[in-house]
């Protein structure tokens, strides 16, 4: 279907999607969460953090021709935090800092002051945070599943190593404490184990249910041998009652097409879900599992029982609202949080008070004025009771109820809120937070080759490193760019969330309105611009999409960059994704992946051509062989379309000429990105494959592997040499041939 679309000059979207919004950023705007599809997600200047963290890595060596040029983007981005006491009743501030590699950031609640930075190695984000009963700090890490902890009684930070034996499960999605057993939940492999800290023994109850990824959310009661679980996508919700081996599911019909639940919380006699994407929170009864009672709320969560075991409390619309489990009433408190945010996270801090806990066996008659202890001896059976005067019952001495606050974080940048149902009142907290270097994501270079732009993971922003000079600039204010394409110096950007289109004109400041939005691409189903590619030098930029909630593909779009018209074509490949796309004369060529709207389909990836004038009129290039996705298209100097399809390497000439191709891998990871490939100035092509570096001669095809790890996105400069990243970090391999023209500039 074909439709015509004139842009609006719209205010960008800046928002991080590991966060729920920044106050300012978001004014009149949507409110945009992540997903994690870990990710785990996955949701960021220019300052190095020696004096912070205080755990350095080890020493790397570098290959001779391999250059380190350091992180581009940096960004204080709290993605999770927990405020939770030691023995002695001191309460921390525990957050989690998005990074590369991320970090425990630990602040005195009383201070208000930074205690201590602790680097997360291996981990680029943490989810799971609980507390046991001493006090001790559990965390569960992303990228290979690593179990940390810290003891706020002994200042000890710990890093326990990873706990799933399935190599697919590589982020823990949540982790909770109960008894002396860390309980933690996976993705992709969709796996649950249960962690001794004592023992250091591990239990593996493996993969949840068949062809589900995620292990969303986990609460047990290790008394009643309990556990529920949240998993995905789509939801379902499972009990293991006692003495069971398998998993029970509860999910009501009426909630099938929610993902998953993004938070479990246990009480007593309920268990609560916190649904997404929806904005639903169910109350099921714990022994029926029957639902009773649900109601909408923006929190990304809900808190646990107040401390009077009576209550819940949750935001909506940015204010405070409170649930009465008895009654099911639902109270606005009329306190809000700042504009834009609502709580991420929900805990309850007890405030000191007079030493009315302790109970005694002896009390002091004081009403007949005497001031001696009456003692309450327990009689012996058998034997008589002798009272020479009446003894009045004794009440049970009631423990007075303990003072109490609810807090909790409302945004990326670690703000809190505290409120005080003892007075009603509500005051917000901000804290200076270290910046971290932020993984990067997506590379692309100027037509002129003299600068290298970069993306940074979840957390956005925009890193520009200049060839000539080694100088770094970084614009904020972006979110996470999964295509860019620099030409006419413009630089036409593909952003997440929303699907969104962008253009960056290079030759103004980077301010409000530039980048300038041109179109939100999530109005026809779409989730995000995976491929970018301009059409005669630059006249029009043409776009392709990943389908979320469509009901058929990807998109396929022109940008007309003189009249800023949009030509929109929706389901342009049936219930696939356009991952790729390159211009040769008058014909685009196209290639798809299976993955679309959170499924596979059957049929492997197209490759597709058409010819400008009647987009709709494709036709498909049959490979010889099968892929899931053909992620990266290029056109060389002699005119001929190479590609990458999985792990194989393709060159296409035309209809009457054999496609030849070359298997680099047999086997690749992902939905729409593991390679990227390039022709360099000395004849070869060159290419990153899940991390590897390679390089082949085109006449034969034949291979050869340059570095065999940490070489993700691949991109030139105008002399030829090669530009990457690793992590945070941004990298240059110095083609032999072009090493002379290096040594003269410097």
């Amino acid at each position: 279907m074909k439709k015509i679309y004139s842009s609006m000059v719209a205010v960008m979207l800046a928002t991080p999607i590991s966060s729920i919004a920044y106050a300012e950023d978001l004014k009149n705007q949507d409110v945009v969460q992540e997903v994690e599809e870990v990710v785990e997600v996955e949701g960021n200047v220019e300052e190095w953090l020696e004096d912070a963290v205080e755990e350095q890595p080890e020493e790397e060596i570098v290959q001779e021709g391999y250059e380190n040029l350091g992180p581009l983007i940096f960004k204080s981005s709290a993605i999770s935090s927990k405020i939770a006491a030691n023995k002695e009743g001191d309460y921390f501030i525990y957050y989690i800092m998005h990074g590369s590699p991320a970090a425990l950031v630990i602040v005195d609640y009383e201070t208000k002051e930074i205690v201590h930075t602790f680097t997360l190695e291996d981990s680029k984000s943490a989810w799971g945070l609980d507390v046991d009963e001493n006090g001790k700090l559990w965390i569960g890490g992303s990228v290979s599943s690593v179990l940390y902890s810290y003891d706020p009684n002994t200042e000890v930070f710990e890093k326990h190593g990873a706990i799933f034996s399935n190599k697919s499960d590589t982020s823990i999605q949540d982790l909770i404490v109960s008894g002396n057993k860390v309980y933690a939940g996976s993705a992709y492999g969709g796996s649950l184990v249960a962690f001794d800290p004592e023992t250091k023994e591990i239990e593996e109850f493996g993969q949840i249910r068949k062809r589900k990824e995620f292990v969303k959310a986990i609460v047990a009661d290790e008394e009643t041998d309990e556990i529920f679980v949240a998993i995905g996508s789509p939801m379902d919700l499972l009990v293991k009652k006692p003495k069971t081996k398998n998993f029970t599911s509860f999910l009501p019909p009426k909630y099938m097409s929610e993902k998953y639940a993004q938070d479990l919380v246990l009480t007593d006699d309920y268990v609560v879900a916190r649904l997404y994407p929806s904005n639903m929170a169910v109350v099921f009864d714990r022994k029926t599992l029957k639902i009773e009672d649900e109601f909408e709320l923006n929190s990304k969560t809900v808190s646990t029982v107040s401390p009077d075991g009576k209550s819940l409390y949750y935001t909506k619309a940015q204010q405070l609202i409170k649930y009465d489990f008895e009654t099911k009433e639902h109270t606005e408190l009329g306190l809000y949080l700042p504009t834009g945010t609502e709580a991420i996270n929900l805990d309850f801090i007890l405030k000191e008070t007079n030493e009315t806990e302790e109970v005694t066996t002896e009390k002091t008659n004081e009403e007949e004025g005497n001031s001696e202890k009456l003692n309450l001896v327990t009689p012996i059976v058998g034997e008589p009771i002798v009272e020479e005067k009446p003894v009045v019952e004794e009440e049970p001495i009631v423990e007075e109820p303990k003072e109490w606050v609810l807090t909790g974080m409302v945004d990326n940048l670690g703000q809190l809120f505290e409120y005080n149902p003892q007075t009603n009142e509500i005051q917000h907290l901000q804290f200076e937070l270290p910046e971290q270097p932020v993984e990067l994501y997506t590379l692309a270079s100027s037509s002129d080759g003299t600068k290298i732009f970069a993306n940074g993971y979840m957390s956005g922003g925009l890193g520009v490193y200049d060839v000539a000079t080694g100088n770094k600039e970084l614009y904020r204010n972006i979110s996470q760019i999964e295509s860019m394409f620099d030409i006419n110096n413009k630089l036409y950007i593909g952003a997440y969330p929303l699907a969104r289109l962008l253009v960056y004109d290079r030759s103004k400041p980077w301010e409000l309105e530039n980048p300038k939005e041109v179109i939100r691409m999530n109005q026809y189903g779409q989730e995000r611009t995976t491929a970018v590619a301009p059409y005669k030098e630059g006249k029009e930029i043409v776009f392709g999409t990943l389908p979320d909630a469509s009901v058929g593909g990807g998109a396929l779009a022109f940008y007309n960059t003189e009249t800023e018209e949009m030509e929109i074509f929706e389901n342009y490949i049936y219930n696939q994704s356009i991952v790729s796309l390159v211009s040769r004369g008058t014909e685009v060529f196209g290639g798809t992946s299976i993955h679309a709207n959170q499924q596979v389909n059957p049929r492997g990836a197209r490759l597709f051509y058409f010819n400008r004038y009647n987009p709709e009129d494709k036709k498909y290039i049959n490979l010889p062989f099968d892929s899931s996705m053909i992620t990266s298209l290029i056109v060389d100097k002699d005119n001929k379309v190479w590609g990458m399809a999985d792990g194989k390497l393709f060159v296409y000439t035309d209809e009457n000429t054999d496609i030849k191709s070359v298997e680099l891998l047999p086997l690749i990871s992902g939905r729409f990105r593991n390679a990227q490939i390039l022709e360099g100035d000395d004849g070869y092509i060159y290419g990153s494959v899940e991390g590897k570096l390679f390089r082949v001669t085109k006449d034969n095809l034949e291979v050869e592997w340059l570095k065999d790890k940490g070489v993700y996105g691949l991109e030139k400069d105008l002399n030829g040499n090669l530009y990457y990243y690793d992590g945070s970090n941004l990298w240059r391999y110095t083609i032999e041939q072009n090493r002379p023209k290096k040594e003269e500039q410097q």
